[in-house]
């Protein structure tokens, strides 16, 4: 259990604030309203610039999802 301790020594010694490397990812990302109903299908689709025949098919398969109860 030494190289355990060992490694937890090291570890509490990096002073993350002065990592002079840095990190940075930029990702653009957008979010859909929470909830899951026709209008959050046709914005996700709109997101995606998805053509107005897949739009279709999922609003069909949402609306069979919904019966399915």
């Amino acid at each position: 259990m030494a190289a355990v301790k060992e490694t937890i020594d090291q570890v509490r010694q990096i002073d993350v604030d002065q990592y002079k490397y840095g990190f940075e990812t930029k990702i653009e990302s957008v979010k859909a309203p929470k909830g899951l109903d026709e209008s959050t299908v046709r914005y996700i689709s709109a997101q995606k610039n998805e053509p107005e025949w897949m739009l279709q098919w999922r609003l069909d398969a949402f609306q069979r999802w919904k019966s399915h109860d």
